[in-house]
């Protein structure tokens, strides 16, 4: 059995992976995994969460329960990256990102050695499972865009770019706390002119954005796109008939095309003044370059 680290071959697949942890004493180095179980569905088979780039998998182990994200394709500067994170979060603390470890030798798939990231088991669901719980309450959606703006802020005074804001990414809990997860476009003060990981989520990006962004560059408009969608939501819940899984309300189209589609003559009949007044803000930014997007608090500051 070859147990080298894994090199520039093929990725592990979600299936690959989720056969491989069905034994933690074989499938992990890290002697607190090895006596983990990992979490199981009704069929026996292990829980996972799914997204573009990973698959996450709740483990039980001596310490509690941890979430074990096992990437399907290399991140950029993935070590150094984390690294680097760890490093920043021990001098300025960020209580809304997620604590992450970067483990090299992760899992074994395939007779190869490939990393893993271990992080906290964060409870809740993600943000549009829980829009679309609390469709209808008013006040929820206004408490959850209220605090998604205290969340902005945090990542802003932080010096943090997290890279990749979107539904997926956004784990609220039953008090409508939010945690930002997924932390491989992660930026940190410091880390001079590293590439951005990847483009992020289309449905969330600025229609011009900007490779090179640093900081809170990368996530003012996301923020923004987030932030006009809940609140919008609260106001009119039909909206929600533009959600599909990969989006809110938005789409990248109606980036591409700022007031033109349906998403916008509708926030622009919505009975809530400020969702009007935001978005005639944000169709406003999708014009401008990406680097003068602004975040939630420079919009409203703009429309009171």
């Amino acid at each position: 059995m070859r147990e080298e680290t894994a090199g520039r071959e093929r990725w592990p697949t979600k299936t690959e992976y989720a056969d491989a942890v069905q034994d933690p004493r074989s499938a992990f180095a890290e002697p607190r995994l090895q006596e983990g179980v990992v979490e199981q569905g009704p069929l026996g088979m292990p829980l996972t969460s799914s997204g573009r780039n990973a698959v996450v998998f709740r483990l039980q182990g001596p310490d509690g329960l941890v979430a074990v994200r096992c990437m399907t394709r290399e991140p950029a500067e993935g070590a150094r990256r984390y690294g680097a994170l760890a490093r920043h979060l021990e001098r300025s603390p960020c209580s809304v990102l997620t604590a992450a470890q970067w483990v090299p030798r992760g899992i074994l798939v395939r007779g190869a050695w490939w990393p893993v990231v271990l992080m906290p088991w964060v409870p809740g669901g993600t943000l549009d499972t829980v829009v679309r719980r609390h469709l209808g309450t008013a006040d929820a959606l206004l408490h959850l865009a209220a605090n998604w703006r205290v969340v902005v802020e945090q990542l802003r005074r932080s010096g943090v770019g997290h890279g990749d804001l979107q539904h997926g990414n956004v784990l609220v809990d039953d008090d409508l706390r939010l945690q930002l997860v997924d932390l491989d476009s992660v930026w940190v003060p410091g880390a001079g002119d590293w590439p951005r990981a990847e483009s992020g989520h289309p449905d969330y990006q600025h229609p011009r954005q900007e490779l090179r962004a640093k900081g809170f560059a990368l996530d003012a408009f996301s923020a923004s796109v987030i932030f006009l969608s809940v609140l919008a939501v609260a106001s009119d819940r039909a909206l929600w008939e533009l959600h599909t899984q990969e989006n809110l309300i938005f789409r990248a189209d109606d980036f591409a095309h700022p007031g033109s589609t349906d998403v916008w003559r509708q926030l622009r009949d919505s009975p809530d003044r400020y969702v009007r007044a935001l978005t005639e803000a944000l169709a406003a930014d999708c014009g401008r370059a990406a680097e003068h997007a602004r975040g939630p608090e420079e919009l409203l500051a703009d429309v009171r």
